[in-house]
C-alpha cells in the first residue's frame, strides 16, 4: 500500500508593518496566522508558544525571524 504523501507549500507570514517595528531581530513563533510568541532563539520561542497552547503540534506552530531592516517597503 502506498504510503500518503502530504504537500506543504510554503506562505510567507502576514506581519504588519507594527508588527515588523515590535518584533524587530527576534524570532517569532506563528499559530493560526497570529505571532503568539517572541524571543532570541528558536527554541526559546517554540517552547513560549507550546506552552501557551499545550494542545497544538510543533508541526502548526510555524518560526520566522524577523529581519532587521532601517526601511520597510510594503
Amino acid at each position: 500500500m502506498p504510503e500518503k504523501v502530504i504537500e506543504k507549500i510554503f506562505e510567507a507570514p502576514q506581519i504588519t508593518a507594527e508588527e515588523y517595528k515590535k518584533y524587530n531581530g527576534k524570532d517569532v513563533a506563528i499559530y493560526k496566522g497570529k505571532i503568539v510568541a517572541d524571543g532570541k532563539t528558536s527554541s526559546e520561542v517554540m517552547k513560549k508558544a507550546l506552552e501557551k497552547y499545550p494542545n497544538a503540534t510543533m508541526e502548526e506552530i510555524e518560526i520566522f525571524y524577523v529581519q532587521i531592516a532601517d526601511l520597510l517597503i510594503l
